[in-house]
């Protein structure tokens, strides 16, 4: 259709900018929809879910809009909560109601995307698209409510899980196409009795950096903290000290305090003096710090989070990046964590724990892939890689770079995602 830019809408409870810590993994992709002459809108919530504060919305507003390098990112006001309560659920439904409301403020959308974590922002997204007679596109990162039972938070039988069943399954059957970052999701939707011929992977990726560290524009605030500990880093490494490093979420899934445990462990063992950096946030945090300090767990240090634009530099800092998640039976479909792809854009070797079925830290030669809930098996990793020649970690990393570059750099992945919604070669003013 000449004449007329491709329009994309995002729905993503989560998603955020690359002020914030959080993931952006849909700026990335929204980017690459400017790239071929479109337009994309993606609608988050406002409040953090980090901190449980609104962060984006001001005053009694309801909305907020805020454009970065071309990507229209408009904020909706949501019900406050703090933890897992009801009020969480609340703040989840709310979501979806206020954008449903404020999607009416912009011209209509060519598709709308609608993306778990949780199902009601994708169902938002169905709602979105029958308003404005669009495209619908269900994109699945985080299996709900299986992810829930294996875990333990909800049986199988319970209304919540039966309820989320109910939506998955709806949208799967209503959806153009199912967008997923799990390489096992048509496994999954198999074992569901459920359609599977308009399935499309588009896994995680990371942004390869295109700028020099010199080149980058100095910071306040949270930058200067960050540059006094990159200053503080690069002592430390002059001095001999090997510095590992964990950027994500403090939450229960990852279960830091294996990594804690891990690294005293490692420490009494390693031949090098070690370092461990805990950069995040969460609802386990405190009770990490509390633990640190009830073993006088040495050379750990507690990092607040930190911009997703300044992440490279403190990876580009360190000599080892670090994941652990505790086991869950769902990983058999797979997994794609946004940390490990940062770590291999820095050329970084990786200390990887976790269950999945898709290790893309073994699939690279990147490091040491072990199992999770170990804190022995991931300290013998943690010294394998401290003691190691430096020659022998570059290779690791620049083995996990060069898997990047192949298979997950968001450019590409980008350009797939624009030839997915229609956006490739359409005529514009």
């Amino acid at each position: 259709m000449t004449g007329h830019r491709c329009r994309v809408w995002i729905l993503n409870h989560y998603a955020d900018a690359p002020d914030r810590p959080t993931g952006t993994r849909h700026y990335s992709l929204g980017r690459a929809i400017v790239r071929h002459g479109g337009e994309v809108t993606i609608f988050a919530a406002g409040r953090s879910n980090w901190t449980g504060i609104e962060e984006r919305v001001g005053g009694r507003a309801i909305c907020r809009s805020r454009t970065f390098n071309g990507v229209r990112f408009v904020w909706v006001r949501t019900f406050p909560y703090r933890g897992n309560t009801w009020r969480r659920v609340v703040n989840m439904v709310s979501y979806g109601v206020v954008v449903c409301v404020v999607q009416f403020r912009h011209p209509a959308p060519d598709v709308v995307v609608g993306s778990t974590v949780h199902p009601f922002a994708a169902l938002a997204g169905w709602c979105v698209a029958k308003l404005r007679n669009a495209r619908y596109v269900y994109e699945v990162r985080d299996l709900w409510p299986q992810t829930l039972i294996d875990l333990g938070a909800i049986t199988e039988r319970s209304l919540g899980a039966r309820s989320m069943a109910a939506i998955e399954t709806f949208l799967v059957r209503r959806a153009e196409t199912v967008l997923t970052v799990l390489p096992g999701m048509v496994a999954y939707l198999v074992g569901r009795g459920l359609p599977t011929g308009h399935v499309r992977y588009l896994p995680n990726g990371a942004d390869l950096p295109t700028t020099s560290k010199a080149s980058r524009p100095s910071r306040t605030g949270v930058a200067d903290t960050l540059d006094l500990l990159l200053v503080d880093i690069r002592r430390r490494r002059a001095s001999g000290e090997v510095i590992f490093a964990y950027i994500g979420s403090h939450g229960r899934v990852n279960r830091l305090d294996v990594v804690l445990r891990a690294h005293q462990l490692a420490s009494a063992r390693a031949t090098r003096p070690m370092g461990m950096l805990l950069v995040g946030d969460g609802p386990q945090k405190p009770g990490l710090v509390r633990l640190a300090a009830d073993l006088d767990i040495q050379n750990l240090t507690f990092v607040e989070p930190i911009p997703k634009d300044r992440v490279p530099d403190l990876l580009g800092a360190v000599d080892v990046g670090v994941v652990h998640t505790t086991r869950n039976p769902v990983y058999r479909f797979g997994t794609s964590f946004n940390k490990v792809f940062d770590y291999m854009a820095a050329g970084l070797p990786i200390a990887f724990a976790s269950s999945t079925a898709s290790d893309p830290v073994e699939a690279a030669g990147a490091g040491r892939s072990v199992a999770p809930d170990d804190p022995d098996a991931l300290a013998a990793a943690l010294v394998e890689l401290a003691d190691m020649p430096s020659v022998d970690r570059e290779r690791m990393g620049m083995s996990g770079r060069a898997f990047l570059e192949r298979e997950h750099d968001m450019a590409r992945l980008g350009d797939q995602f624009a030839e997915i919604m229609g956006c490739v070669g359409r005529g514009v003013p």
